[in-house]
């Protein structure tokens, strides 16, 4: 049964690219004139000039049945069932075709994808034809801050925000200068996250009252969490009193078990160092509050901690988990609130900017078609391009922001629609690396939920075997990150259930496997440092393993 997607879910050094030109190539044999209609995109222009030179290498070296492409070459005649000669044939009329029309080599980073749909849209976008586009951000929303303060008047609304921003800032004892906060701040109008919720922040805002009332309520949902923290160490201090115990008959006194009660009681409950060895200790084995001699006795002290205090601690310290993620998100909303009533003013500035120099910022790209596909009953937008597109290849996908997987759906379930589709989707959960850029992992993570509503056939592969790196590198690695994922994922069942589940899901995949005829080699060597001397020591230990490494490949001393 044909399938027209496939989801391949590839772990580190499985064949990624290897499976995507595989794919490509395979439909320039089927067709040496579907170029035109194959789509794949990437993330960075030296993974594009990559994957162009793999498929036009692969492709010469299949036409001239070449040594160096024998696993492209059997991989292609097995999977389409046909001979050597045949794929040779038609790899020679793919390559020549690909050579004499190369702008249709549409090998290319997303954002040259979408400028070129952008481009071809002007007209029904109103943008005019010497229109440039903008890739420096930050500089734009510089200008546009620097421009928002110079016209300023005494009634301005916004000054008035910026004078309650500087005084929070000296209540705080920080520096009354705050343009460059705010400039840091601002660049938060190029983000997805803000797009999306822009209409609904600057409704709240806007209204004096209501942000009046909703900065009460996050203040006070701060307080009560301070005040609930706060009894948690006093009522530990009541039965200590309840019971004729004072600090000095535990171990280590108030530095030990104890101390975690002081800061607490003190109001500080969301201290870093809160929770230390002796305190987890104390979470898992009584004995530990007390001294030596009083282990596995029973004193009135150990009688207590066993009745009383032991399950006090554990208890305290789940309600203190839930306390401090209150408390420090009131903190947080409160710290951000004078920031995001200038969001939509500094907005508003960089538009102007840009309309006067004629410029498009990249960042704006997606966020405009996405909204001008969502109005749109057909995908119009992509027939623009200039051709008729059947198969979509897209590669780290893990890397993909929501609003890009939004325009590029569109695309793909039309290409899903058409009989001979063969369209593919890479990419790994793990090696998500661009979330500076709202890339979002989920996309990947729980791809089935994407599709559940396609009425177009989807499958999902899991490449689970590590051809690139040695077999002790891979037995070190599944050893390691299996036990790291399952006590990460124990603890947080308790924090997060739904953070536990996509964990796990991201990680259900970790276990790589190695091919049979690897010997045991490779080599994994891991040392701590203590805090101090880490950086300082961990580069003179890379030199030194460096200089060893070089030495063996050499054969001399170094």
């Amino acid at each position: 049964m044909h399938t027209p997607l496939t989801v391949y879910k590839a772990s580190a050094g499985s064949g990624k690219t290897f499976t995507l030109a595989v794919n490509y190539i395979k439909i320039l044999i089927s067709n040496p004139y579907s170029y035109r209609n194959i789509l794949a995109v990437t993330f960075t222009n030296k993974a594009t000039e990559e994957m162009k030179l793999r498929i036009l290498s692969q492709l010469y070296g299949i036409w001239k049945l070449l040594p160096s492409s024998k696993g492209y070459l059997d991989k292609v005649t097995s999977e389409l069932d046909i001979t050597p000669e045949f794929a040779s044939k038609q790899a020679g009329i793919a390559l020549s075709n690909l050579l004499h029309n190369y702008n249709y080599f549409r090998v290319e980073t997303i954002d040259t994808f979408f400028q070129a749909v952008l481009r071809n849209l002007a007209r029904e976008l109103d943008l005019t034809a010497n229109l440039h586009v903008g890739l420096n951000d930050a500089q734009v929303e510089q200008m546009a801050v620097d421009k928002l303060i110079e016209e300023l008047t005494p009634t301005s609304k916004v000054l008035k925000w910026i004078m309650e921003y500087i005084q929070q800032n000296i209540d705080e004892d920080k520096s009354w200068n705050v343009i460059g906060q705010i400039k840091q701040f601002g660049m938060n109008v190029f983000r997805d996250v803000y797009k999306d919720n822009r209409k609904q922040l600057n409704a709240l805002m806007e209204n004096e009252e209501l942000f009046d009332s909703y900065v009460k309520r996050v203040r006070a949902l701060g307080k009560d969490a301070e005040q609930r923290l706060e009894q948690l160490g006093n009522h530990f201090f009541e039965l200590l009193d309840e019971n004729q115990l004072t600090v000095n008959d535990f171990s280590n006194k108030d530095k030990g078990v104890c101390g975690y009660f002081v800061k607490l009681k003190n109001g500080k409950g969301d201290a870093d160092e809160i929770l230390g060895k002796r305190v987890l200790d104390a979470m898992e084995d009584p004995n530990a509050w007390v001294g030596k001699k009083e282990q596995n006795g029973d004193g009135h002290t150990l009688t207590v901690v066993r009745n009383v205090l032991f399950g006090y601690l554990n208890e305290s310290e789940k309600v203190r988990v839930e306390q401090v993620k209150m408390l420090k998100s009131a903190r947080l909303a409160l710290r951000h609130l004078d920031q995001l009533r200038l969001l939509d003013k500094i907005e508003t500035k960089v538009r102007e900017i840009n309309e006067q120099s004629n410029r498009f910022l990249l960042s704006d790209t997606q966020s405009l078609l996405n909204a001008l596909i969502q109005d749109s009953d057909s995908p119009f937008i992509f027939e623009k391009i200039g051709t008729q597109l059947e198969h979509i290849m897209i590669d780290e996908f893990q890397d993909t922001s929501t609003v890009q997987w939004a325009n590029f759906k569109v695309l793909l379930q039309e290409c899903m629609s058409h009989n001979q589709s063969q369209s593919l989707i890479v990419g790994d959960v793990k090696q998500s690396i661009y979330r500076w850029r709202s890339g979002d992992w989920r996309l990947l993570n729980e791809i089935e939920k994407q599709f559940s509503n396609s009425p177009h056939a989807f499958k999902v592969e899991r490449m689970t075997t590590n051809y690139r790196s040695e077999r002790n590198i891979v037995d070190f690695n599944n050893a390691f990150f299996e036990l790291a994922c399952d006590i990460e994922q124990r603890e947080l069942k308790e924090l997060s259930p739904d953070g536990a589940m996509q964990m796990q899901m991201a990680y259900q995949d970790v276990k790589q496997l190695v091919p049979t005829q690897k010997q045991p080699k490779g080599r994994v060597e891991v040392t701590l440092f203590s805090k101090a001397e880490c950086e300082e020591r961990m580069m003179l230990r890379c030199a030194t393993q460096l200089k060893v490494c070089l030495s063996k490949e050499q054969g001399q001393k170094i």
